[in-house]
């Protein structure tokens, strides 16, 4: 989904490598929200603008959690 985003097509160092994570966490962060989003416990009624509210505000929270924990850092 994300792809092509930080052009890493041949990059390489520190930066390309940090940008790579970065990707790799926030693609995560938003594979668990899309499966939140779709459960059947989710809200019915305006389910769709409610959940898509909290996982705006909330996703980029998610990825650094979960890059985090891929680092030890948690």
């Amino acid at each position: 989904m994300l792809e092509g985003y930080f052009d890493l097509d041949g990059a390489t160092g520190k930066d390309a490598a940090e940008n790579r994570k970065r990707l790799l966490a926030v693609q995560a962060a938003l594979e668990i929200s899309k499966a939140s989003v779709a459960a059947s416990t989710a809200n019915s009624g305006i389910r769709s603008q409610m959940d898509l509210r909290n996982v705006a505000q909330e996703v980029a929270t998610l990825a650094d959690a979960i890059q985090d924990a891929l680092e030890g850092e948690a």
